[in-house]
């Protein structure tokens, strides 16, 4: 999703990114014992909860958030005061760097045992997922856990959170070992109501990072992913 369109859509008065509570998924399978001494990236985090969730039991918590308002409200929501220092936000053992997702390096990122991933690649179109993929790559190393978080719905619709199935994730993601921990219908879910879909399914992935992928494995599986589901 382009800068423009990822700050328009904090500005709706209930953006189809955010919720108002820690999310069901992560107190289920990201429980506090999970977390202990452990470093959590949490890419496009807006401005969730989850990342409040996280700072209470893990040992360090990384958010990117490219727009700077959204950072200042989550501080704000959230009565939680900070730190800035050129573009880190730091609160404690939480830190939003405000920048571009992929300007992050892996020095900033430093060690990641666990990448929470709730509506990152569902926000990106399927153009921009190699990129994301490979930035992915870049800030993790084999070993690292990576739970991700996807809506499939139809009719799709051309436009973030865009729907992405089960067999899409296993092609993206060639180098993980991948547990598909929950697939349920959620027929009160509010996009179903907005975009009167037919079905919406929300989807959670425990994986586990096995080796690092190649920038051509990656072109692949999304290439393959292009033909097979747009």
């Amino acid at each position: 999703m382009e800068k423009q369109a990822w700050a328009e859509s904090w500005e709706e008065t209930n953006s189809r990114f955010h919720r108002q509570d820690v999310h069901p998924y992560v107190l289920k399978h990201l429980t506090p014992f999970a977390l202990m001494e452990k470093s959590i990236l949490v890419p496009l985090c807006g401005r969730s909860l989850d990342l409040v969730y996280f700072s209470q039991f893990a040992e360090r918590v990384v958010g990117v958030e490219k727009v700077e308002g959204v950072i200042l409200q989550f501080f704000a929501e959230n009565q939680l005061a900070y730190e800035k220092v050129g573009e880190r936000y730091i609160s404690n053992n939480l830190t939003i760097f405000c920048k571009d997702l992929f300007a992050l390096t892996p020095e900033e990122a430093g060690e990641i045992d666990l990448v929470y991933d709730r509506a990152s690649l569902a926000a990106l179109p399927l153009p921009m997922r190699v990129g994301y993929l490979q930035k992915m790559e870049e800030l993790t190393s084999p070993g690292t856990e990576y739970f991700l978080n996807t809506l499939e719905y139809a009719p799709e619709m051309n436009a973030a959170p865009y729907s992405i199935a089960p067999e899409e994730v296993y092609g993206y993601f060639p180098n993980y070992v991948i547990k598909h921990v929950e697939s349920p219908e959620v027929p009160y879910h509010r996009l179903m109501r907005k975009f009167n879909l037919h079905y919406l399914r929300e989807h959670g992935f425990l994986m586990r990072k096995l080796h690092d992928a190649s920038y051509a494995s990656l072109v692949e599986a999304a290439s393959r992913s292009f033909y097979e589901f747009s």
